[in-house]
C-alpha cells in the first residue's frame, strides 16, 4: 500500500511539472508536397500577467533539444540554426495587452522583431505567429528534391507566472 502512494505521489508530481517548462512547436511546409513539425521541449521563461496585460524580459530554447521525428532531419536542422555557435533561440523584450503583442525573436545571431497574438489558458499562455526564414538568411533548404516553404507557423505554450 505505501509503494502503491508513493508512486501515485511521484506520478502527481511528475504530471505537475509540465508547465515547469514550456512547449513550442514549428510547422514547416516542404514544397512540392508535406510537412512536419518541429518540436522543442526544453523551453524556459515564464510570461508574468498585470491586469489584462501579459510580459516576459525572455523566453528562451534550445536548439539541441528539437526534434522533427527523422534523426537526419534533426541533424541538418540544427546545423542549419547553427545551433554550435548559437545554441538558444531566444524571445526577448516581450510585452502583450488583449490578445495581441510583440517581442524580439533572436535566431542564429540575427534579431526580428514580431507581432502576435495569445490565449491565456490561466496557467498557461498559447501564442501563434508566422516567421519568413528569409529574415534569417536561410538559403537552400532542401534534400533531394523537396524544399522548406518560407513561412513557418509557430505555435508556443508557456508557463504564466
Amino acid at each position: 500500500m505505501f509503494k502503491k502512494v508513493i508512486l501515485i505521489s511521484f506520478f502527481f508530481l511528475l504530471g505537475s511539472l509540465t508547465y515547469a517548462s514550456g512547449k513550442i512547436s514549428v510547422k514547416v511546409k516542404l514544397s512540392p508536397a508535406g510537412s512536419f513539425n518541429m518540436i522543442f521541449k526544453d523551453v524556459k521563461g515564464k510570461i508574468k500577467k498585470s491586469g489584462d496585460a501579459v510580459s516576459a524580459k525572455k523566453i528562451s530554447a534550445k536548439v539541441k533539444t528539437l526534434k522533427t521525428g527523422m534523426d537526419l532531419r534533426d541533424k541538418h536542422t540544427k546545423e542549419k540554426l547553427k545551433f554550435k555557435e548559437h545554441s538558444r533561440i531566444n524571445v526577448t523584450d516581450i510585452k502583450g495587452k488583449n490578445g495581441v503583442g510583440v517581442g524580439t525573436i533572436h535566431i542564429r545571431g540575427i534579431k526580428k522583431k514580431i507581432k502576435f497574438k495569445y490565449k491565456d489558458k490561466g496557467k498557461t499562455m498559447i501564442t501563434k505567429f508566422p516567421l519568413s526564414l528569409k529574415d534569417f538568411q536561410f538559403k537552400s533548404i532542401n534534400y533531394m528534391g523537396v524544399g522548406v516553404t518560407d513561412k513557418v507557423i509557430v505555435t508556443a505554450e508557456i508557463p504564466v507566472d
